[in-house]
């Protein structure tokens, strides 16, 4: 018997089989590992943007300029359109908010993307016009909380009929491609209050 001096043809093919499949594992794994990355950061950077454009309505919806203070409607839910349009007059845009002048801000779903177009309305002197997008979007909808009366209790409805107010609070709903169940925006505008008659 001679001893050994090489690896037989057989040997070297199993090794490089299993050279190749540990290779392959662990691509699949970097792989992996970039793609969930990717959507982690893809996740973070919606929800930051998602978190903005929500504290950015608020701060406009609760600075509503006084009725005596302009001669168009302050808020007006437009259903024209396959999605409905928001427009309202806000003193909250830049700050101190609710101390500048009065701005006219629509919010719509324009091209799979939320739009939030602010722009001055004479009374802001040097203000450039402000627009912010929040996308992928795939729905938007907008409910008002019309005011109590003594008669009748507060009730959530499509659109706001009356000009010169402003309902009791007012809910913007959107959804993203990626979300199963939105999680509306309520924002109220009128402070707590005995029904009106």
């Amino acid at each position: 018997m001679r001893p050994r001096s090489a690896f037989t043809l057989i040997e070297v093919i199993v090794a490089i089989t299993v050279t190749g499949l540990a290779l392959t594992t662990a691509g699949m794994a970097l792989s992996a590992a970039r793609s969930t990355a990717a959507r982690i950061q893809q996740h973070e950077a919606r929800t930051e943007a998602d978190s903005r454009v929500r504290a950015v309505l608020t701060d406009m919806l609760r600075h509503a300029p006084r009725a005596e203070q302009v001669d168009e409607p302050l808020l007006v839910v437009d259903r024209t359109g396959p999605t409905p349009v928001l427009r309202f007059l806000s003193t909250g845009v830049r700050e101190p908010y609710g101390t500048g002048g009065v701005w006219r801000v629509e919010v719509a779903l324009r091209d799979s993307a939320l739009v939030m177009r602010a722009t001055p309305s004479g009374g802001e002197r040097d203000a450039w016009p402000l627009t912010a997008t929040l996308q992928p979007v795939t729905g938007f909808d907008v409910r008002v909380l019309e005011h109590a009366t003594t008669l009748a209790a507060a009730v959530w409805r499509a659109d706001w009929p009356i000009a010169q107010d402003r309902p009791r609070a007012i809910e913007l709903t959107w959804l993203g491609s990626d979300d199963a169940t939105a999680q509306p925006l309520r924002v109220v505008l009128a402070p707590l209050e005995r029904p009106r008659s």
